[in-house]
């Protein structure tokens, strides 16, 4: 019977580098805020109602960009991408423009 392989790769040298990787993933958090709002808006999308359409997506945006700019890193998980406040000036900036532009929406 032959002995097992050697470990290679970057994990060989150091034995506790997978526990360590392991638990430095970062949890999901509170990402479902975002799915729970489009959700919402694809009910809004699906019955016609254009304009509650756009506010709906722009307000989760607004949603997710105080969360970030509120809840510490940790539980942030998937709305953390770059940094705190590019993060929320990105998603700010984004569900104002998109409120706006339901706003000027012409229907019918």
């Amino acid at each position: 019977m032959s002995p097992a392989p050697e470990p290679h790769g970057p994990l060989a040298d150091d034995p506790e580098a997978e526990r360590r990787a392991a638990t430095l993933r970062q949890p999901l958090g509170l990402w479902w805020l975002g799915v729970v709002g489009l959700a919402v808006a694809g009910v809004l999308l699906v019955t016609e109602n254009l304009r509650a359409y756009g506010y709906a997506v722009g307000a989760t945006m607004g949603v997710l960009a105080l969360v970030r700019a509120t809840v510490p890193e940790g539980r942030a998980g998937g709305l953390a991408v770059r940094g705190r406040w590019v993060d929320v000036l990105t998603l700010a900036l984004l569900g104002g423009a998109i409120a706006v532009l339901a706003s000027t929406l012409r229907l019918g």
